[in-house]
């Protein structure tokens, strides 16, 4: 008798451990959605960028907001009331509820989050403070006086 081994018994060990500890550690969600979309971060010398692609959805059918230091994503995609004479095959597109929720790096002043929605795609720019901004320190030379 062959028996075949669908899944490893120990998938992916360090799955947790790793995002626990990046910079935007995603927290997990409690209800399920019905779709999530995809959102890319990434970070500069200034700041991070959080773009995440939102096909369909109205400008106006997003919410975002900042809560305990959690950035919250939240909408919905709506289903489009076309012609019901049509008899779909296939329905692969995704509707319905959505929420992503990324931590922020801490001392992130709120009130300088700025977003753009832009081809269905919201783009938000998150300042780093200027604490954890790097700073130069420049060096100096000290002049030695030659003795004659």
């Amino acid at each position: 008798m062959t028996y075949m081994t669908l899944s490893s018994p120990v998938p992916k060990p360090f799955k947790f451990y790793n995002s626990m500890f990046s910079p935007f550690y995603t927290r997990p969600v409690r209800h399920v959605n019905n779709w999530q979309p995809h959102t890319d971060i990434s970070e500069t010398e200034d700041g991070f960028e959080v773009r995440t692609e939102l096909p369909g959805v109205s400008k106006d059918d997003v919410k975002i907001s900042v809560k305990d230091n959690f950035l919250t994503i939240q909408g919905e995609k709506r289903w489009e009331n076309g012609d019901e004479s049509k008899n779909y095959r296939r329905i692969e597109r995704r509707f319905g509820n959505f929420e992503r929720r990324f931590s922020l790096p801490p001392k992130v002043d709120v009130d300088s989050i700025t977003a753009d929605y832009t081809d269905g795609v919201l783009t938000l720019s998150i300042p780093k403070p200027d604490e954890v901004k790097p700073k130069e320190i420049p060096i100096g030379t000290e002049s030695v006086e030659s003795v004659e």
